[in-house]
Formats: structure tokens, C-alpha cells, sequence
């Protein structure tokens, strides 16, 4: 066995035959997946940070997981929208790792981590439709959108131009932010998607009051 060989090398004072080698050998291992859960949970939380540091400069007020009529007779759930001066930014977070590859037109895209290729679908498609369905219930104000991927992943052959990870989210907002300004209507869009968004099946507006 390769770790306890190991083990005989780095520790020779224990005796791995005895009854207590492998307690020690589960010891070991349990602190190793110790380490590699805390670490990973740093990475989450510094990713998080980044994001939340990229939407500071914009964000006025936010509202996450509502339900809005999606104009043809449903209704479909937004994971995050802003209220900005410039109008509001649909925002939709994908925590997938390795090498993306997409295109705005592509119904599947494709992600390969550690050698093996996965298909998801085009995760454009879902913003788009809140955009247009947020687009009827507020046409004064423009919709801005985008795809963030929180994961450790890149998009080797480029991404598309509403998509960003977390290195070039706050690069790509900068075009949003330099959108010009119209604070009084946006606020009012705000109240009026508000008063018709549904979370939890309660009206949005009456829990932020």
C-alpha cells in the first residue's frame, strides 16, 4: 500500500503493523479532507466577494429568486435583478469549473474538466427571456443582462459578450456603468415590476416593506 509505505518513511517511529495503523492512516486522511474542504470553501467565499465587489458600483437595491409573468401566458424565475440608475441588470450565477466553450445562437454548451466533456444548455437563453418578459412590464428603461460563471473556469476560445467569470466580471460591466443615467424611471420600473413579482407566492413589494 502506497500511503502506508509512505508512512513508514515519513513517521518510521510508529509501528503501521500494529493494531493503531489505521487509525492513524484515518486520522491522516480525514485531516487531509479537512484541508481541502476549508480551502475550497475560501475559494467560494473570495469568489463571492469579487462578485458582490463588481456590482457595488451599480447596484441600488436587488431582489433575488422572484417570479414574473414571462408574457406568453407562464412565468418564469429570475435569480437576480438590480435596480441601477442606468435600469436593471438581470443577473444569473453558473458555478462551473474547467475550460467553457459557447455561443450566443449554440443550444448546448460544452465543459470539460479533468478530461471528461459535459453538454449544459445555453444558459444565454434564460436571461434573455427575462429580459424581454421584464422588458413588457417596464418599456422606459433599459434591461441589461448578464452571465456570470463563479467557478474556476475560462473560456478558452472567447466568450460571448454577455458572459464574464469572475477575473473579467468587473471589466465587463464597465459598459453598463457608463450607460447613461435615468435614476427617477428606473425607480419607477422598479416598483412596478415589484408589485407584480411573486416570491414564495407573496408579493415582492409588501416583504420589502
Amino acid at each position: 500500500m502506497f500511503l502506508k509505505d509512505w508512512l513508514q518513511e515519513v513517521v518510521p517511529i510508529i509501528n503501521l503493523d500494529s493494531a493503531w495503523q489505521w487509525l492513524f492512516i484515518a486520522v491522516i486522511m480525514l485531516l487531509v479532507v479537512l484541508i481541502y474542504l476549508v480551502i475550497h470553501r475560501r475559494k467560494k467565499t473570495l469568489k463571492a466577494r469579487l462578485l458582490e465587489k463588481a456590482l457595488q458600483p451599480l447596484r441600488a437595491d436587488e431582489v433575488r429568486s422572484i417570479v414574473i409573468p414571462d408574457g406568453i401566458g407562464g412565468v418564469l424565475e429570475v435569480e437576480r435583478l438590480l435596480l441601477m440608475e442606468q435600469g436593471l441588470l438581470v443577473l444569473e450565477t453558473y458555478p462551473l469549473a474547467g475550460h467553457l466553450f459557447g455561443a450566443e445562437h449554440i443550444d448546448q454548451w460544452t465543459q470539460i474538466i479533468e478530461g471528461r466533456s459535459y453538454k449544459f444548455p445555453n444558459p444565454l437563453r434564460h436571461v434573455h427571456n427575462s429580459m424581454h418578459a421584464l422588458q413588457m412590464l417596464a418599456p422606459k428603461v433599459p434591461i441589461f443582462c448578464r452571465v456570470v460563471f463563479t467557478g474556476e473556469g475560462d473560456f478558452p476560445k472567447g466568450k460571448p459578450a454577455e458572459v464574464s467569470v469572475i477575473a473579467t466580471l468587473e471589466h465587463d460591466l464597465q459598459a453598463v456603468i457608463d450607460a447613461p443615467k435615468m435614476a427617477t424611471a428606473s425607480k419607477k420600473a422598479w416598483q412596478s415590476i415589484l408589485r407584480i413579482a411573486r416570491k414564495d407566492g407573496h408579493e415582492v413589494l409588501k416583504e420589502a416593506t
